[in-house]
């Protein structure tokens, strides 16, 4: 299986990635304008940042960029603000925010608040900048959400028949895993990688699941991260979202189809 450092890059080899054309239909967001734009949105906050991650798939076409954020953390993890964007008209823009496990680099992704996707098109080189220094300016807040989340998933104790169908459900039902990501979640089940610190809760087996997609392709990263979040607050039940916004995939001109 390949590795997921084989989609790294360095942020030379986004910058030097053929910006395409603009069209009447189709406007494109350049690499270069999304990374300087969020490091200064992130120094702006406030926010000190720890370190800049950069994946790519079709030589350039396809650019993922995560910000770890040192500032903000507690002892298990760190806030993460992430995108995703394409040159190949591929793939919309994504903005994320969510958080980092220090142990594993497991990441969390949240859609509740702070996201958008939106495509290349209309507004968007318009919209695109305020967004994202919106956003950035209130990832303290949703920071303070994930743990919150996380410590109910610790409360929630999952026996072997729940854990089961619970998997059962992401690849078959959600689609998010694949029988790879499975095999590996089986594996963690049997023989853990490392210590969540809730053993046979939700949270352990939301972090065996997040470990075991840390190899997938690039252009699926973002929007199964995000799917498998919202799957485990969703089992929650009891949890709300404090923030009054509209799913993330459902703002402005967005499809959740790519």
């Amino acid at each position: 299986m390949t590795n997921q450092e084989n989609y790294s890059v360095t942020k030379q080899l986004l910058l030097a990635a053929e910006i395409p054309k603009q069209t009447r239909t189709y406007k494109p967001i350049a690499h270069e304008q999304l990374i300087n734009l969020t490091l200064e949105s992130i120094e702006s906050a406030g926010f000190i940042l720890d370190k800049e991650i950069y994946s790519s798939a079709r030589d350039g076409q396809i650019a993922n960029g995560r910000f770890t954020i040192s500032n903000v953390a507690d002892s298990e993890m760190q806030l993460q603000i992430g995108w995703q964007n394409s040159y190949d008209r591929s793939m919309s823009l994504k903005f994320a925010i969510g958080t980092i496990i220090m142990i594993c680099s497991n990441g969390c992704v949240s859609g509740d608040f702070g996201a958008f996707k939106k495509r290349h098109k209309g507004d968007i080189q318009d919209f695109t900048p305020s967004a994202i220094t919106d956003y950035i300016k209130g990832a303290g807040e949703v920071f303070t959400f994930i743990q919150e989340q996380r410590e109910q998933m610790k409360q929630i104790e999952l026996t072997k028949r729940t854990k089961a169908e619970l998997i059962g459900r992401m690849l078959i039902e959600e689609q998010f895993i694949q029988s790879t990501q499975m095999n590996i979640i089986l594996k963690e089940l049997n023989s853990p990688t490392h210590d969540y610190g809730a053993p046979d809760s939700m949270w352990e087996l939301y972090n065996y699941t997040t470990f075991a997609m840390r190899n997938i392709h690039p252009t699926l990263w973002m929007n199964n991260h995000t799917l498998a979040h919202s799957f485990f607050v969703n089992e929650l039940g009891a949890l709300v979202s404090p923030f009054k916004q509209t799913p993330v995939f459902e703002q402005l001109d967005i499809d959740f189809i790519n």
